[in-house]
């Protein structure tokens, strides 16, 4: 076959960066038929006209110079709240300018919590910062025992809330110690047992595992690199009900409603199912690959975020393979890892790197989405307390769409 003419084709890189675009979003440009693409000869990899793609990045100017407006800003977007929480810049996540993945090493997810939340000159997390349930709603959660553990936290907080009557005092100091109370409760609900000081990473390992030292380890290490992912979808929810001056266990509630959903923490379940399936599988690559032919997109894939990766996923995996290296299970992730590499352009996402320790761990369907709860709920906490101190209510205003009023106003 004949050299291609030069100029006439990009590779996937190239037409992402030329469109300012993830490669995901390059992707699904293509099953739209917005961008031909075409195999390169005697390759796994794609190639794409560059026709097409300087003509679409011509369409999209006109969307792109309202960047700044509601509907751009509020989807992967220009910023549009302050926030001295999290940091998300070149490919590298920071907690309020420390590292992300150098927190996971070795640090626990209380004093990650502590960081978040700005607490310099004070320890929330006392032996006595702990909720104590009365009989009543002991009881309660005693009979609950059987509910998901997601939906046993939304059925356990709002009865809470009315029990913790320091939950009022919106000092820092009083905001600082209720969320130490509320993270620890938060903790005991998920893990099916009566809070205590115990270290979170500890209380969930026990419930969820034997309770071995690497286990530990990569849960606590999940957990820290859950904590927190500056404004994304629970985190914006949070900081609007904590603006409208409702309690910690409000907000709180509000923002493991808003993660449950498929497109935010409820992906990990997603993905659970992907290794679950290919845990069946002799032929790991080809079903990999029918997928991306069949364009079935492959959960715990690509960020927009981080077009070269995700750090939180790679630091976790990297602990993951330190610890349990020859476990089966962990091959078979990295076979699947491989080959989105290789003929997807894409690499796993924290979703991927949680999925892949409950496979590791042996871990029930459905714990993905309890670590990232649990340790979403500190960065959570982190954002109403923020909010609370700006005295500020969020209320954006809409681009009305809809027909022209008729008559008089």
């Amino acid at each position: 076959m004949a050299d291609a003419p030069e100029g006439l084709y990009l590779t996937a890189r190239e037409a992402a960066a030329e469109l300012g675009v993830s490669l995901a979003t390059l992707y699904a440009y293509v099953s739209r038929d917005m961008i031909r693409s075409e195999p390169v000869p005697d390759s796994r990899a794609k190639r794409y006209r560059a026709e097409d793609v300087r003509a679409l990045k011509l369409r999209r100017a006109p969307a792109k110079a309202e960047a700044g407006t509601g509907a751009a800003a509020l989807s992967f977007g220009q910023p549009v709240l302050d926030s001295a929480i999290t940091l998300i810049a070149d490919g590298r996540l920071h907690y309020r300018g420390s590292d992300a993945t150098a927190l996971a090493k070795s640090s626990s997810l209380e004093q990650v919590a502590a960081l978040l939340w700005g607490c310099r000159d004070t320890q929330p997390f006392t032996k006595d910062a702990v909720f104590h349930p009365s009989e009543r709603l002991a009881a309660l959660a005693a009979s609950l025992s059987r509910v998901p553990r997601i939906e046993r936290c939304l059925s356990l907080l709002p009865q809470a809330a009315l029990e913790d009557a320091a939950v009022y005092n919106m000092t820092d100091r009083g905001l600082a110690a209720t969320g130490a109370r509320l993270l620890r409760y938060v903790a005991a609900v998920i893990a099916g047992e009566a809070p205590s000081s115990k270290p979170v990473h500890e209380v969930l390992t026990r419930a969820l595992t034997q309770g071995e030292k690497p286990a530990a380890d990569l849960i606590r290490a999940a957990l820290v690199l859950s904590a927190d992912h500056e404004l994304n979808a629970s985190a914006f929810t949070v900081r609007c009900v904590a603006g409208t001056g409702a309690t910690l266990y409000a907000a709180v509630q509000a923002g493991i409603c808003a993660a449950q959903g498929p497109k935010h923490g409820g992906l990990s379940g997603r993905v659970e199912g992907l290794l679950l399936d290919m845990a069946n599988r002799l032929d790991v690559e080809d079903a990999v690959l029918q997928r991306l032919k069949d364009n079935d997109p492959v959960p715990g894939f690509g960020h927009p975020l981080y077009p070269d990766g995700d750090p939180r996923a790679a630091a976790l995996l990297a602990l993951t393979r330190e610890k349990y290296g020859d476990d089966a299970n962990f091959h078979r992730a990295e076979r699947i890892i491989r080959v989105m590499e290789e003929a997807g352009g894409l690499r796993p996402n924290i979703d991927f790197a949680i999925a892949t320790v409950g496979t590791v761990l042996h871990l029930p369907r459905g714990a993905g989405l309890s670590i990232f709860v649990l340790g979403r709920t500190a960065g959570w906490i982190g954002h109403a307390i923020e909010q609370y101190r700006t005295g500020l209510m969020i209320r954006p205003r809409a681009r009305y769409t809809g027909e022209t009023p008729r008559g008089k106003i």
